[in-house]
């Protein structure tokens, strides 16, 4: 009984020291891009998050923290979502979605093999067709606009380096876990990149 009683305390008092780590982190990632760290019910986020959810993306279970607001005009917003279902549990996975002015044709980049995961935030309004990527790549392209999709990918850099999607008005990236400042920076200012990129086609 007293380990019981002894396990249940590490996992109370580390769990919530881990989700107030989590926490300051995201606050702090937050603030260096000019963001915001607020709840889910907040009327940014939540706007932010619905719009996500009426694409398709799966909020099984609410994000504790979504960092929202505006750079160079265009609406962001970032947050783990804890309620990806993978292999009968649910997995963390973190998101950073950047809104376009105007809807794009659906683009999915993905790890082969990973249909279970992506399917849980990624349904293209049409059939996608895959697009051509270099041979040994670490990630498959499928799209609505194949030609258009792989004029986009052309422009980018790296454009296969990460796994995301172009979807409606939003273009968004996701990883298995948690915050990763440095890695989800980069990834910010690729999806930043890729949204001007779509526009620029769009005109």
């Amino acid at each position: 009984m007293s380990e019981l009683i002894a396990h249940f305390f590490l996992e109370t008092v580390l769990g919530s020291a881990t989700g107030g780590a989590r926490r300051r982190r995201e606050q702090r990632f937050a603030a260096a891009f000019g963001l915001r760290s607020t709840g889910p019910a907040d009327p940014e986020a939540a706007g932010a998050l619905a719009e996500l959810e009426a694409l398709g993306l799966r909020l099984n279970l609410n994000p504790a923290r979504v960092a929202v607001g505006v750079r160079a005009g265009r609406r962001v917003a970032a947050f783990a979502n804890p309620g990806v279902w993978d292999r009968r549990k649910h997995v963390a996975h973190w998101f950073t979605a950047v809104a376009t002015a105007r809807p794009a044709p659906d683009l999915l980049v993905a790890e082969p093999g990973t249909e279970r995961l992506t399917k849980q935030w990624f349904q293209p309004d049409a059939r996608c067709l895959p697009v051509p990527v270099p041979a040994g790549a670490a990630r498959t392209a499928a799209a609505a606009d194949p030609a258009a999709a792989s004029a986009l990918l052309d422009v980018l850099p790296e454009p296969l380096a990460q796994s995301w999607m172009v979807r409606s008005n939003w273009v968004v990236a996701w990883h298995r876990g948690h915050l990763k400042p440095a890695e989800d920076g980069g990834l910010l200012r690729f999806l930043e990149t890729a949204a001007e990129a779509v526009e620029a086609a769009r005109r």
